[in-house]
C-alpha cells in the first residue's frame, strides 16, 4: 500500500482518490446529459441528439483505446460478445433520450435525485442477488436505512 495522504484507504479497497474519481464522474453526468438536452431542443428530437453525442463517443474510445496500447486483439473479440451485452448499448440511447424528455419536464434537480435514487436502489438489489457479476453482498439494516434516506431525500426535493 502506498503510504499518503492521497491514498488513505476509507473503507476495504475504497480510497479517498477513488471516490474522488466517482464524484467527478457524477458531476460530469450532471454537465452531459444537460448538454444533450440542449442538443435535442436545437435539433428538435431526443433521438437525433444521440446520433453526435454516438459518433463523438465512439470515436473518442477508439482514440483512447489506441493510445493506450495495442488493441487489435480486444478489437477482435468485440464480435464475440455475448449479444445480451450489447444492449448497454440501447441502454444508452434510452438514458440520452429520457434525459432530454425529462429534464425540461420534471426539472434538472427532480431528474438527478430519482436517477440517483434509481441507481442506489438497483445497486441494493443486484448487490444483494449477485446479479451481472457483481459480487454479492448482505443486505444489512445500515442499508435498508439509507434505502429509505434516500426514498426521503427525493420526495423532499421532487415534492416539497
Amino acid at each position: 500500500m502506498i503510504h499518503s495522504p492521497y491514498f488513505i484507504m476509507v473503507r476495504g479497497n475504497m480510497s479517498i482518490h477513488l471516490i474522488g474519481l466517482a464524484l467527478l464522474m457524477g458531476a460530469i453526468i450532471s454537465i452531459y446529459l444537460p448538454m444533450i438536452t440542449q442538443t435535442a431542443r436545437i435539433l428538435g428530437s431526443g433521438p437525433m441528439a444521440n446520433v453526435p453525442f454516438f459518433a463523438i463517443a465512439l470515436a473518442s474510445s477508439i482514440a483512447i483505446a489506441v493510445a493506450t496500447g495495442s488493441r487489435a486483439e480486444q478489437f477482435q473479440k468485440i464480435g464475440t460478445l455475448p449479444l445480451w451485452l450489447l444492449t448497454a448499448g440501447v441502454m444508452s440511447a434510452g438514458m440520452i433520450i429520457g434525459s432530454s424528455y425529462l429534464i425540461p419536464k420534471i426539472g434538472i434537480g427532480a431528474f438527478f435525485v430519482l436517477l440517483v435514487s434509481g441507481q442506489v436502489l438497483a445497486g441494493m438489489v443486484f448487490g444483494y442477488f449477485g446479479m451481472f457479476g457483481v459480487p454479492a453482498s448482505a443486505l444489512t439494516w445500515g442499508k435498508v436505512l439509507g434505502a429509505l434516506l434516500v426514498i426521503t431525500g427525493v420526495y423532499l426535493v421532487t415534492f416539497r
